[in-house]
């Protein structure tokens, strides 16, 4: 499995993620972000099939986008507003399931537009992919009401869960979404440990009820990284 994920968090993750088998290329900080989201793979770059959609900060680094264009990616620069301020940090932030692309017309850059795939899901929660666990084609976790309401309306199956318990540094919590990602197809894998989520077992049985596994990389509490991108 080849991820995308914020180089800040490589000391953490680096060394579980290699003993997975995960080849990770690490994304450097967007200064035009907020200092605490900078590293967020979420917020850096968008994957849809072999189309990647970065920010500008992503794309400046040759080595990143030449090593991308020789696995077969075709790398598209972000073209709408940077700025810490929401929603300028949000446009690469949606979520495609396979078969959903679950995202806020109002706040996508418009070159993510381009390469949604799926039946579109609006929402009016820019931090779309932060917010939702993909867990397969048909399912999310979410503690977003909004982001839930409009994927059961469309169809997916969705565990809703009690917002908190997810440590994001600078804010009083972090997002299941940020905390999470496809390890590969069957493989859902945890920053931490879910011990003190209060959700903890009804998350693992909803991941065993769609024949995933789940994976807890660090003992450190579960935390917000903005996730982390699968390369198909």
């Amino acid at each position: 499995m080849r991820l995308l994920a914020g180089k800040r968090y490589k000391d953490k993750l680096a060394r579980p993620l290699a003993a997975l088998g995960a080849d990770v290329i690490w994304l450097p900080d967007d200064p035009a972000l907020d200092p605490r989201l900078a590293g967020h793979a979420d917020l850096l770059a968008f994957v849809s099939g072999r189309q990647i959609v970065a920010a500008p900060a992503v794309c400046s680094d040759a080595s990143i986008v030449n090593n991308l264009t020789n696995m077969g990616y075709t790398v598209h620069t972000a073209v709408g507003p940077r700025g810490g301020l929401y929603p300028a940090d949000v446009g690469l932030c949606a979520c495609e399931t396979g078969k959903y692309s679950i995202f806020d017309p109002e706040t996508i850059d418009p070159a993510v537009s381009d390469h949604l795939r799926g039946v579109p899901v609006t929402v009016s929660q820019g931090y779309t992919k932060c917010a939702a666990c993909n867990v397969d084609d048909h399912s999310i976790i979410t503690s977003d009401a909004g982001v839930s309401r409009a994927s059961k309306n469309a169809g997916l199956d969705v565990l809703d869960i009690r917002p908190g318990y997810i440590e994001l540094d600078g804010y009083d919590h972090g997002f299941i979404g940020g905390a999470s990602f496809m390890l590969d197809k069957n493989v859902i894998a945890f920053t931490g440990t879910m011990d003190r989520h209060p959700d903890k077992e009804r998350i693992l049985d909803f991941l065993k009820k769609h024949g995933r596994e789940a994976v807890f990389l660090t003992r450190d509490p579960i935390f917000d990284i903005g996730g982390a991108l699968a390369l198909p």
